[in-house]
């Protein structure tokens, strides 16, 4: 069963069209050598994929609307953590 995409990671894509996709992982997933708060719920945005190219600049701020939609996303509904974490978010063509 697929699970809904929730609408702030809906309107991530709308917004930035070279953004086709990222992934959300936990504590378990990430490497050794990644900065951790020590959080057992923490999450970890990783493997954003843009084409075309796109500038540094342009894909920190990509990095960060994405980390703050997530944020936003997880302050409205805490227990969403579980529904993020291990999935991977693409652009779907229509």
């Amino acid at each position: 069963m697929r699970k809904p995409v929730p609408a702030p990671i809906e309107l991530l894509f709308a917004r930035h069209p070279a953004l086709w996709g990222f992934s959300v992982r936990g504590l378990a997933d990430v490497p050794d050598s990644c900065a951790r708060s020590g959080e057992e719920g923490e999450l970890f945005v990783s493997d954003i994929g843009v084409s075309p190219s796109v500038g540094a600049e342009q894909f920190g701020e990509i990095f960060e609307e994405i980390t703050a939609a997530l944020s936003d996303f997880l302050s409205e509904q805490p227990d969403a953590g579980e529904l993020l974490r291990g999935r991977t978010f693409a652009r779907t063509l229509q």
